[in-house]
């Protein structure tokens, strides 16, 4: 059982080039599987502390609670499906299956977003959490993806730009279908574990996340590594033009003819590989404090998650 062709997707999707290496999307999702393994167990634990063994959106919520921005794009998710839903609901006539098993779950209707938003109420003491509840904080990592998601598209053609929004679709649970990605996750203890329906969607935007977060720090490796000043140089080099969009410049890979059919790694851009994945992680689970020479040697892996 495995996810990379839908990781290849995901690293397009984020920012990779046209035909990401199988063996790179196999790597991530080697530390996609760790991390949400660590963090599932996280979300167990405070489970338990609750009296209860199912692990409920809330005890996904309390893992989060330190990291707000990261909090504000799962709530937003969340609202994202609501709406998703209702209008699924409001156009077929009647709710769907995955709707009446949330409604049963709460008790009664319910929405995704209000339910994360009491439950960040009840532990909020200070405030801190009141403008995730509007999307009102300002997402420095989300819009600088967005840019240079923009300046990755400016310069494909139509067809190009059709693959790349088929691959901005991808996930770990394509159209909500959650059993391969449980059986992924849970391995041997899919029948130990419970996990309801809306458990499994915060998760499965975790991963995702995930995905984007190791992609993001690979890209900047990358830089890195060619001594580019800065991450959207190798998209915006203005020697040819693309006849679909004249007045946008492309980096000239090849021939016209070549662009236009559209290699093997995309525009002007090597696919991310193996090292620097590696790379990137160990330099986000590295600590850089001017005190780390003294400080008790502990697995990073264990000490920062990149979901939380």
């Amino acid at each position: 059982m495995s996810f990379v062709t839908d990781i290849q997707l995901m690293m397009h999707g984020f920012g990779d080039c046209r035909r990401p290496l199988p063996e790179t999307a196999a790597v991530i999702e080697s530390i996609v599987h760790q991390q949400m393994t660590l963090f599932l167990h996280l979300a167990t634990e405070v489970s338990e502390q609750r009296g209860t063994r199912i692990v409920g959106p809330e005890d996904i919520l309390f893992v989060m609670r330190r990291d707000p921005l990261k909090l504000q794009r799962l709530v937003h998710y969340m609202g994202v499906r609501d709406l998703y839903q209702r209008t699924r609901t409001s156009t077929s006539g009647s709710s769907s299956s995955d709707l009446q098993d949330l409604n049963a779950e709460a008790g009664g209707e319910v929405s995704r977003k209000k339910l994360c938003i009491n439950f960040l109420q009840t532990i909020d003491q200070t405030g801190q959490y009141e403008p995730i509840y509007s999307s009102s904080l300002y997402d420095p990592v989300k819009a600088e993806r967005t840019i240079r998601l923009d300046a990755m598209t400016q310069g494909m053609s139509c067809q190009r730009y059709k693959e790349y929004c088929e691959a901005r679709k991808a996930s770990f649970c394509p159209r909500l279908r959650v059993n391969k990605f449980r059986d992924w996750l849970l391995g041997e203890e899919s029948n130990e574990v419970k996990l309801t329906q809306l458990v499994l969607e915060m998760l499965n935007r975790l991963a995702y996340e995930t995905v984007a977060q190791i992609v993001d720090l690979a890209l900047l490796v990358k830089r890195d590594g060619t001594s580019h000043t800065s991450d959207l140089t190798r998209f915006r080099t203005p020697i040819a033009f693309n006849p679909d969009y004249p007045c946008v410049f492309i980096h000239q890979s090849g021939s016209l003819q070549e662009i236009g059919s559209g290699d093997d790694h995309g525009i002007g851009m090597d696919p991310i590989t193996p090292a620097e994945v590696r790379e990137a992680v160990r330099r986000y689970w590295a600590n850089n404090s001017p005190l780390s020479s003294y400080s008790k040697v502990r697995s990073s892996i264990y000490s920062t998650l990149l979901a939380a």
